[in-house]
């Protein structure tokens, strides 16, 4: 039995999901995460990937071990080349987890105005969005008493 092709259109209408457009609010402000926010996950990265690596300090070390009791007992030159890129690529993590505590301490440091320069690093805020004419930002701004209003002015 063939069925109509509006037959058809609507028992498909009828399946999908109808979608609501939510318009945005005139004046809204819609800001990323806060700077505390971002302070705690880069905390929380920190810490997991500290203990990762130092995990795979922990596993080349005993893999080291057993390479080397390998390569000196089968006198092979392929264990010992193996071997070989065993220390290069454990001398790498040590590496990496020095150059990640460097790191964290450069972060801290930048975000520190005190310590470092002219800016904060956590105060950047990207994808901000607001709906309205420059006028209104300026009343919304001034009501939540901040201390500096930008003027745009027109570039000629």
């Amino acid at each position: 039995m063939a069925k109509s092709r509006e037959e058809m259109l609507s028992a498909l209408e009828q399946n999908i999901p109808k979608e609501e457009i939510v318009p945005a609010q005139k004046n809204e402000i819609i800001i990323g995460p806060s700077d505390t926010e971002l302070v705690k996950d880069s905390e929380e990265d920190f810490a997991f990937a500290r203990e990762n690596v130092r995990k795979l300090i922990t596993t080349s070390d005993e893999a080291l071990t057993v390479m080397i009791n390998l390569a000196t007992d089968s006198e092979h030159p392929r264990a010992f080349e193996v071997l070989a890129n065993l220390i290069k690529t454990a001398a790498d993590v040590n590496k990496q987890l020095i150059d990640l505590s460097k790191e964290r301490k450069k972060i801290l440091r930048d975000g520190n105005p005190e310590k470092k320069g002219t800016s904060i690093a956590g105060n950047v805020t990207n994808n901000a969005i607001f709906v309205g004419t420059t006028s209104d930002l300026q009343k919304k701004l001034k009501e939540k008493s901040l201390q500096t209003v930008l003027d745009v002015e027109e570039v000629v």
